[in-house]
């Protein structure tokens, strides 16, 4: 696995992810963020991507055609 770079205000713990997916998913639409990974206990857990990315990378690994 390669290891994830992401800046501090792209990690977003569990409970504040909730308050914020509104605002984060807008920062995702503007290209202002690539990804955001949600902790739990300050263990990354997930990373939430844009539709965008998310397709880009499922091309990637050649699951959709292009």
């Amino acid at each position: 696995m390669a290891d994830l770079r992401v800046t501090l205000d792209e990690i977003l713990p569990i409970k504040e992810a909730v308050r914020a997916l509104p605002r984060v998913l807008a920062r995702l639409e503007r290209d202002e963020a690539e990804h955001f990974v949600i902790t739990c206990r300050s263990k990354p857990m997930a990373v939430l991507v844009g539709l965008d990315r998310y397709q880009a990378l499922l091309r990637a690994e050649g699951e959709i055609a292009a």
